[in-house]
């Protein structure tokens, strides 16, 4: 049941307190590895968009990946900071993938779930550094769902 906790655990983190602070319109760049802990592996670049945060302390997100196995993704979902101490903010987030295999890995359909974990450092100008750790599988809406997992390292600026 390692997906229900994963689940529980989102659940909990989104009714914690948030960052005080709203988030301002950002861009991320972020490069890495995917399917990190299996064969075989390829490096992975990416980009996304980042809204301020709403309300609720959720933030939209929106963005591209594609890995040196010529497979390209394109997400959409939502993210929400959580402060550590007054530099350091976990970041759990969800989104919904179209996927496309191209020489990659067979996840199994063209709708894939992103669920993602991202551990960075902010600077008083809102620049961040962070490590981000994420799965993207179909949940089992398809026959085949092997999922593969991506660690990236990420750098995202504020454009306003």
């Amino acid at each position: 049941m390692p997906g229900r906790r994963a689940i529980l655990l989102v659940a909990v983190l989104l009714t914690a307190a948030p960052v005080s602070a709203v988030e301002p319109l950002s861009l991320a760049f972020s490069g890495g590895v995917s399917n990190f802990n299996k064969t075989p592996t390829w490096i992975e670049v990416g980009a996304e968009v980042r809204t301020p945060t709403n309300v609720w302390g959720l933030a939209m997100v929106g963005g591209l990946s594609v890995n040196q196995g010529r497979a390209v993704w394109i997400f959409g979902g939502v993210r929400r900071d959580f402060s550590i101490s007054k530099s350091f903010i976990v970041t759990p987030a969800f989104a919904v993938s179209i996927y496309e295999q191209g020489g990659g890995k067979n996840l199994g359909g063209p709708v894939e779930f992103r669920s993602a974990l991202e551990i960075g450092y902010q600077w008083p100008s809102r620049k961040r550094l962070a490590l981000v750790i994420y799965h993207l599988s179909n949940a089992g809406i398809y026959d085949q769902n092997p999922g593969m997992n991506s660690l990236a390292l990420t750098y995202s600026f504020p454009l306003d």
